[in-house]
């Protein structure tokens, strides 16, 4: 039935490309910040080995030299979990970018197929208003649940975004406090 009407039909089509698009340009820019992140640690990795070897070359006896080695392994782990959260940073709002775009088609996909199904209503043959009613019913149901699995994601998300939130800053409260008490003794 929807094959009726060719104008509706050419609009959700072109929707579907523009979302596909959108979700495209979306996975881009992530892999885009990811490379650029990825090329900022190389460099700092480049950087810090480079001053690390500086260090050692320069260390005038053994006491220098393993407590250069030392201080130079503390930041390490830090660094992994500052990394690791920007990675994560990184994919969740991309994520959020394709769920925001799929949310979008799937609501706009169900408005034009609401509208094609209360058309066809209309043109309908006498007796045939049980069908549509089944089929509009159908798609209601398809759209709550739609709603409660997209809320379900939505709020696991936001569980996951603070769990990790709260894992990096201890992590990184750990670091920080073992630094400080090796710098004492």
């Amino acid at each position: 039935m929807i094959f009726a009407f060719p104008d509706r039909l050419v609009a959700l089509q072109r929707q579907s490309l523009e979302s596909a698009q959108a979700i495209a340009m979306a996975s881009f820019a992530g892999l885009e910040k990811l490379a650029e992140l990825n090329v900022q640690a190389a460099k700092a990795s480049v950087e810090e080995s480079i001053q690390r070897t500086m260090s050692l070359l320069e260390s005038k006896d053994v006491k220098a030299l393993a407590e250069t080695i030392t201080q130079s392994a503390r930041p390490s782990g830090e660094k992994f979990t500052a990394y690791a959260k920007h990675v994560y940073d990184i994919a969740s709002e991309t994520r959020a970018e394709i769920a925001k775009v799929v949310e979008k088609q799937f609501s706009e996909g169900n408005r034009q197929l609401t509208a094609s199904l209360d058309a066809m209503a209309v043109n309908s043959p006498v007796g045939s208003e049980g069908v549509v009613t089944m089929v509009k019913s159908a798609v209601t149901a398809a759209s709550a649940t739609w709603d409660q699995v997209n809320e379900a994601n939505r709020q696991l998300a936001e569980t996951t975004d603070a769990t990790v939130a709260d894992a990096t800053n201890e992590v990184l409260n750990a670091g920080a406090t073992s630094s400080s008490r090796q710098a004492r003794h």
